[in-house]
């Protein structure tokens, strides 16, 4: 063998026990808890779409809907709802 393909061999044996030095078989250490995320990749999420705190603004405007509906379903009962004529809504 000439002295250029022993270079050259050389050097292709050298990147090859670097590469294989390189590479480690041991335990990787991740920024976070591996097993955590993986049980649960979206802790901040109740629902498909909703985190915990939509979700219980959605439960409040609800119940203040509810609420209202109420007193006003009330006052038709009791027949103190006297709409006029120029109510935006439709008089029954």
């Amino acid at each position: 063998m000439n002295r250029r393909a022993r270079t050259t061999a050389a050097a292709i044996a050298s990147t090859a026990a670097l590469m294989l030095v390189a590479c480690s078989s041991g335990q990787i250490k991740h920024a976070g808890d591996a097993g955590k995320i993986r049980s649960h990749p979206s802790p901040a999420m109740m629902s498909l779409a909703k985190r915990p705190s939509d979700n219980y603004n959605t439960l409040a405007i609800s119940k203040d809907t509810n609420l209202r509906m109420i007193w006003e379903d009330g006052a038709r009962l009791l027949y103190i709802d006297r709409p006029s004529k120029l109510t935006p809504k439709p008089i029954p």
